[in-house]
């Protein structure tokens, strides 16, 4: 029975976060959703995004980012489960705290085309999105 209990507090606490914890992915974000587009991230200050895409069935992950001349970035490795999604869908939604915003996914970079990032991934800036578009 005790062997047990390490478990069930892992479920409990990832059911109850509404989203990734750590490195285990999760589902729908919860949180507060922003209406406003944003021009400018450099408001961001933590060291991960939780990204979810896969609107029909929400997947969602922690994950590096870079704000360069107020842009958001980020540079998925191949063979990630939520790259692949991204790839079918460029509607994803990303957290920053409790405020989740709806963003598209808009390929900037190849592999080794843009100097500063990882030479071996995709680049792609994350734009806001209409507040008046599916999936807010």
């Amino acid at each position: 029975m005790l062997s047990k209990i390490p478990i069930l507090i892992a479920t409990m606490l990832l059911a109850s976060c509404g989203g990734p914890l750590a490195i285990f992915p999760g589902g729908k974000l919860q949180g507060e959703v922003v209406h406003t587009r944003i021009e400018d991230w450099s408001f961001t200050d933590t060291p991960y995004l939780e990204l979810e895409t896969r609107p029909s069935d929400p997947y969602s992950v922690q994950i590096n980012y870079a704000v360069r001349d107020k842009m958001l970035y980020i540079d998925p490795a191949e063979g990630r489960r939520w790259f692949q999604h991204l790839k079918k869908d460029l509607r994803v939604r990303v957290r920053f705290g409790e405020r989740i915003y709806p963003v598209t996914a808009v390929l900037v970079g190849r592999p080794g085309e843009l100097p500063g990032f990882d030479p071996e991934r995709y680049i792609y800036r994350l734009d806001s999105r209409d507040p008046e578009s599916p999936r807010s």
